[in-house]
């Protein structure tokens, strides 16, 4: 397991949680099939299958929190937003740069030491915010 949800912090929004949750247990599955093919046992096509299952789902995490800052008027919209475009670039970029390599260690690497702390860090901080104002229009 990379990250143990129980180290990413509740929110006042219980959709969200749910969402961070769905995200934590696609990573900790695509760094297990990373494990598994370090170790001679998976093929990379299960790691490519999972790593697009996680950028599916980051994307899909980030426009569903975008949506709901829109139309409720977050203030600090376009900082988080901000935030959630940087990383889907990097994500995008990580992704091309595994195409061509075929290289896990790529991702481990990025999940392990760049991603883990950023959404820790994220949901602790921006996150934590917004949900507390979206509290009072969305139940």
């Amino acid at each position: 397991m990379l990250l143990d949800k129980t180290l990413i912090p509740r929110v006042a929004v219980e959709q969200m949680n749910q969402v961070h949750d769905t995200e934590i247990e696609i990573l900790n599955k695509l760094y297990e099939t990373i494990e598994k093919f370090e170790s001679g046992e998976g093929s990379i096509e299960e790691v490519e299958q999972l790593f697009d299952e996680f950028l599916k789902d980051v994307q899909e995490h980030f426009s569903f929190e975008q949506g709901l800052m829109e139309e409720y008027n977050f203030f600090a919209y376009p900082m988080h937003r901000g935030e959630h475009d940087r990383v889907l670039m990097e994500l995008n970029q990580l992704k091309k740069k595994f195409e061509k390599e075929k290289d896990p260690h790529l991702l481990k690497e990025y999940l392990s030491k760049i991603f883990v702390p950023w959404i820790v860090n994220h949901v602790q901080t921006m996150d934590t915010v917004t949900a507390h104002f979206l509290s009072h229009f969305v139940k």
